[in-house]
């Protein structure tokens, strides 16, 4: 009985591991989708007294990618609508720069017609008008003729 069932494994992982084998000499079998990946770019060049965005609106359905460079002589934080860790709810984010450096951050644009709040969240900046103002994800970008994640 031993020798029956001690078979049976060896033979389970030869099968297991031949068709192991065989997917990997027929290639990775993804799920395609005919809607590719889009990237939206939003320059936030950052002084010390405003930001300025490339851009204020980005469509729905995207991939914003905020490239966010500060050229000021102070570091600054940039913050993007909400940014909860921990509650598997996130529409924006908070990100520290120093002078010289950049960082690259992405957000999916996933509300149409949100107007998210963006601002300087370090309190030397908090209260400073050119460290505010409104990012719009307007409507949906036309990938395809149909329709995709209800746009």
């Amino acid at each position: 009985m031993r020798k029956i069932v001690g078979l049976a494994v060896v033979s389970l992982a030869a099968l297991v591991a031949t068709a192991a084998q065989a997917e990997l000499r027929s290639g990775h079998r993804v799920a395609r989708t005919t809607a590719p990946d889009s990237y939206v770019n939003i320059n936030v060049t950052m002084t010390d007294t405003k930001f300025t965005l490339s851009r204020h609106e980005g469509p729905a359905g995207s991939d914003a990618r905020f490239i966010i460079r500060d050229v000021g002589k102070k570091p600054h934080a940039f913050q993007l609508g909400t940014a909860k860790s921990g509650t598997g709810f996130q529409s924006g984010f908070n990100t520290t720069v120093k002078p010289g450096q950049q960082k690259v951050l992405i957000l999916y644009l996933d509300y149409r017609g949100a107007r998210v709040p963006y601002f300087g969240s370090m309190p030397a900046d908090r209260h400073k008008a050119g460290m505010k103002g409104i990012f719009k994800v307007g409507a949906c970008l036309t990938v395809s003729a149909q329709q995709v994640d209800g746009c």
